[in-house]
């Protein structure tokens, strides 16, 4: 939080998307508390995520290589489209 907090002027006006892990709440209770941050810090958080439960399940565990499901494929693919958009439509409050 202290790099956000230092760069506020660097991060105004930008999107921000969340990938978050843990257990069976997948870090989302921490994700809603840096929510409330980063929208103080004018920045536009995302309602798109990734949510990794169990993410332990997801570490090969000869090679600690995380390989996650379709799951997180997919809403790893849908939270960079938004992203994308988000960054494309806020660039013209970052240029004022």
């Amino acid at each position: 939080m202290n790099a956000l907090a230092y760069l506020s002027q660097e991060w105004a006006y930008k999107a921000v998307g969340f990938v978050s892990y843990g257990g069976v709440s997948a870090g989302t209770r921490s994700v809603q508390m840096a929510k409330q941050t980063v929208a103080a810090l004018k920045m536009v958080p995302l309602t798109e995520a990734v949510a990794i439960p169990f993410f332990a399940k997801f570490l090969d565990a000869t090679t600690g290589v995380f390989a996650p499901d379709e799951t997180q494929h997919a809403a790893a693919a849908t939270l960079l489209n938004e992203l994308l958009r988000w960054t494309s439509a806020l660039a013209a409050l970052r240029t004022a």
